[in-house]
């Protein structure tokens, strides 16, 4: 096959790889706005499992009767300058809702778009006085400056407004994907009410929402918990990592110049856990001159370690020095407690708390069994042959 691109592609289908029953469940999900009955998900899964690829296979192959809106939070975040409220997240929302109608190249849409693009440049300017346009699909505007409220109620709204207001479209679906980031904006819970509280009258409206986060997070709390805005109603769908079984068939089906022996292949699994982020930047160090056993998989993956793991050394770069010492901490105490982090890290309560669930709520550390462990073991062999090779753990 050549290399394979760790990012999304152009040509989806060229590398998109299993995942049927996982499509099959989420657009059971969403086909139910065909009947007015909308569906809130919520999609979890490791980092690198592969879920913004999985929603953008599903984006491109999605019913001609449904308008899709895809919005990455990252995106938003980092082009405002590392910071996010309320209002900049309503605006980046809007403004890819009217993308999607300029994109449907519907007559209808033209009038809306239009006015739409004025609201944006308003609010943005902190301008919301309009002399001419009142109302947007009989959505009263914004007329007064910060007026957040109305803001919210009419970006809240137009998804529906749209839906009643044209005939041949059955659903409106939002993807907001990348919620971790949502943990970086003040008062963060109150956006998940926000949601949930128009959208429980919404019966043309689904909401997808996902994001590289631990499961015990924060943020899945406040979304779906118990007491959180949607109080468990939001269906949640775990992507897991590919069987043993599937990884085979991955590389028989895409890539059969790659070979091993029984125990290469093993190892490789071993190393890999299914997570198709790491198969694939592992491919793409292999060669098909080789067949690979359990000592070459191990000697590739030591001297290709920054390469196959790419992805982490870019996000330890984003991490603060608490957070570098708490994963550390965790590293190397297997039994992580409260306790232990506090005793050996000597941060205040305060600051261990904080950055513990910053760690949850970025996907890195989880709580299982009452104690902190860190979610995924390849930042723990990154970290450890860091140590090995240099001396010392990545600053």
């Amino acid at each position: 096959m050549g290399n394979i691109p760790l990012f999304i592609p152009k040509n989806i289908d060229k590398y998109f790889y299993n995942r049927d029953k996982d499509i099959k469940k989420i657009n059971f999900y969403l086909n139910g706005l065909h009947e007015d009955i909308s569906q809130q998900l919520l999609i979890t899964g490791y980092r690198g499992v592969g879920k913004t690829f999985l929603i953008h296979k599903i984006i491109k192959d999605i019913d001609s009767n449904f308008l899709i809106t895809y919005i990455d939070i990252s995106l938003i975040y980092s082009e405002n300058d590392g910071t996010i409220n309320s209002t900049v997240l309503l605006t980046g929302i809007l403004s890819k809702i009217n993308q999607t109608l300029e994109e449907k190249n519907n007559n209808k849409f033209a009038k809306i778009t239009s006015s739409i693009r004025n609201l944006i440049t308003n609010i943005k300017l902190k301008k919301y006085d309009f002399n001419e346009i009142t109302t947007i699909l009989d959505i009263p505007i914004p007329h007064y400056e910060d007026d957040y409220t109305k803001i919210s109620k009419f970006v809240m709204e137009l998804p529906q407004k749209i839906v009643d207001k044209t005939g041949e479209i059955d659903g409106f679906i939002i993807i907001l994907d990348e919620i971790q980031m949502l943990k970086q904006m003040k008062n963060s819970e109150s956006f998940f009410w926000l949601i949930r509280s128009h959208n429980q009258f919404q019966t043309n409206v689904s909401y997808i929402l996902t994001g590289s986060t631990s499961k015990t997070s924060e943020i899945i709390e406040m979304i779906n918990g118990e007491t959180g805005a949607f109080g468990g109603r939001m269906i949640q769908i775990n992507i897991d990592p590919f069987t043993k079984e599937e990884t085979h068939n991955y590389f028989k089906d895409r890539m059969p110049e790659i070979q091993f022996t029984e125990n290469g292949f093993d190892r490789f699994y071993e190393c890999t856990r299914g997570i198709p982020a790491y198969i694939n930047s592992f491919y793409n160090v292999l060669s098909s001159d080789v067949i690979y056993d359990d000592k070459q998989i191990k000697n590739t993956f030591n001297t290709s370690i920054d390469q196959i793991l790419v992805m982490w050394i870019k996000i330890w770069g984003t991490l603060n020095q608490y957070e570098k010492k708490i994963i550390i901490t965790i590293l190397e105490n297997e039994e992580s407690t409260w306790n232990t982090l506090y005793t050996k890290t000597e941060f205040s309560t305060s600051t261990i708390n904080k950055y513990l669930n910053s760690l949850q709520n970025k996907g890195i550390v989880s709580y299982k069994n009452k104690l902190y462990v860190l979610e995924d073991q390849m930042i723990k062999a990154w970290l450890e042959h860091e140590k090995e090779t240099r001396g010392f753990y990545a600053e």
